[in-house]
């Protein structure tokens, strides 16, 4: 028996019910039924309530007319792109299912499914989906966890996906944040190049110090050390910590709305790539019941004073 479109499912959707957690200054909206989402994050600072992420609010409608740029989301089974929605796997191609107007698949099924809330407290919520084998054209089940926390440095986020089939599966997990901040700052031995959104090769990266600005960018790392201090430019601003093997990042700015940073297990592509004998992917194969577990820290921290070359002040 055939699945019904995925992503046609997800934009006719009732308005998704919403969680909401506390944790002294922190508040946090999630919305389960609309892809496991993060629809806002606060935190009452001296002066001013911060929203970390380009909030995503009932006045924008849901559900959404097209993907909402805002929030953050668990990128699963794979992150960011597949060319043209086709994977190389074995001896043949597995065709999936797109976003609409969007020529590659995109960012994993987990983020167009709806989630059932397993535990909800206070400062706390644990997520969960069980993706059938074939929704969205993805031919393996498979199980994610998603443990929201906020705690008095900020909020932290795990994820775990496990292979409920029979057969080998390839996997990759990662986390999609919209930050409002004007930069970034971190280390990260590799720069993928890439054409269409896709990258395709790797080159040594020198460069520590990712502005938003106010044109569209995007950069595809591989080698991240694991931390990243996220600034705003004035205040505090975040240090993002990864859990587990987060070694690749993606960086977007978008005409200098918002500023993406997406840490993630594989490079876009991963699979096509290592199908084409491209090493440093990091695909990784998830046998029958094995599973695949990340986390990552957002923890808020007076930002550090930005220098130059010279180590002056700027």
């Amino acid at each position: 028996m055939s699945q019904p479109p995925l992503y046609a499912a997800w934009m006719d959707a009732a308005a998704p019910g919403r969680l909401v957690l506390r944790h002294g200054p922190h508040r946090v909206v999630a919305a389960p039924a609309a892809g496991g989402r993060i629809l806002r994050w606060t935190t009452a600072l001296p002066g001013e309530v911060r929203d970390w992420l380009v909030p995503i609010d009932d006045a924008d409608g849901w559900p959404a007319p097209t993907w909402p740029k805002g929030g953050l989301f668990p990128l699963a089974p794979f992150s960011n792109r597949v060319r043209n929605a086709r994977m190389r796997w074995g001896s043949g191609t597995v065709a999936l299912e797109t976003l609409p107007g969007h020529p590659h698949a995109l960012h994993g099924q987990a983020q167009a499914m709806a989630w059932t809330v397993r535990e909800h407290g206070a400062d706390r919520a644990e997520l969960a989906l069980d993706h059938p084998a074939g929704a969205g054209g993805w031919p393996w089940a498979w199980r994610l966890r998603q443990t929201i926390r906020l705690r008095t440095d900020g909020l932290h986020i795990r994820l775990s996906l496990r292979n409920t089939s029979d057969t080998p599966m390839p996997a990759g997990l990662g986390l999609h944040p919209y930050f409002t901040a004007a930069g970034v700052r971190l280390n990260a031995s590799a720069e993928w190049r890439h054409e269409a959104e896709l990258a395709h090769s790797s080159q040594p990266n020198r460069r520590t110090d990712w502005q938003r600005g106010e044109r569209t960018w995007t950069a595809f790392l591989g080698g991240w050390e694991g931390r990243a201090q996220v600034d705003w430019g004035r205040g505090p601003g975040l240090v993002l910590s990864a859990e587990g093997p987060l070694e690749h990042l993606v960086l977007h700015a978008n005409a200098g709305r918002y500023l993406c940073v997406e840490p993630a297990t594989h490079v876009c592509d991963a699979a096509n790539l290592a199908a084409a004998g491209v090493s440093g992917t990091g695909l990784r194969i998830l046998a029958p019941d094995e599973s695949l577990d990340i986390g990552l820290r957002l923890d808020v921290r007076p930002s550090p004073a930005r220098t130059d070359a010279a180590g002056e002040a700027l």
